[in-house]
């Protein structure tokens, strides 16, 4: 069975897994501001989905990710141990609340969401979670499982670890029934 996606009248071997907000296609940005592979640009609302507040390109990200990509591109911290480790977490050590001063570092946030999803439940010995009707937690199995924005990302992957329960988000507006 082909995988491959037809858009408009072109074969793409992307998977159409990802929802699509536009079609346009980016050949660069800087700040806000995306260029177009046609040369219009366009004011990025998105920017990173809430990873990247510094816009596209910023002069001292540029220069940070350069600066390591020339030391090292993949020291992942389970293989290897560098001098960036311990300053880091000392600095969100710092920023955190009393009481969290022991942090773990992941490649994504769907490892994180199930890194947490672990750790609650060593903590409170219960087996169960609680999601909030409308969220996405990633496409990972249990963060598939977690995720009830849209019925597309879960569908054909069943059945999805059990346990997770899905309760109404508050709404502050409601009236009492």
């Amino acid at each position: 069975m082909s995988n491959v996606v037809s858009t408009d009248n072109a074969v793409s071997n992307l998977s159409g897994v990802w929802f699509k907000v536009t079609d346009l296609e980016i050949s660069s940005g800087q700040g806000s501001w995306v260029t177009t592979t046609t040369g219009e640009r366009y004011l990025d609302f998105i920017a990173g989905i809430a990873v990247n507040s510094t816009g596209h390109a910023h002069p001292k990200v540029v220069e940070a990710i350069a600066e390591q990509a020339a030391r090292g591109i993949h020291l992942q911290v389970n293989t290897f141990t560098h001098d960036l480790l311990q300053p880091l977490a000392k600095k969100l050590a710092e920023l955190s609340p009393e009481g969290i001063d022991t942090f773990f570092y992941a490649n994504s946030g769907a490892e994180i969401t199930e890194a947490a999803v672990k750790l609650a439940k060593q903590a409170t010995g219960r087996p169960n979670t609680i999601v909030f009707h409308g969220s996405f937690h990633g496409r990972t199995h249990m963060a598939m499982a977690m995720t009830t924005s849209k019925t597309i990302y879960r569908a054909g992957h069943s059945p999805l670890p059990s346990g997770v329960h899905v309760a109404p988000f508050p709404d502050v507006h409601a009236q009492d029934i």
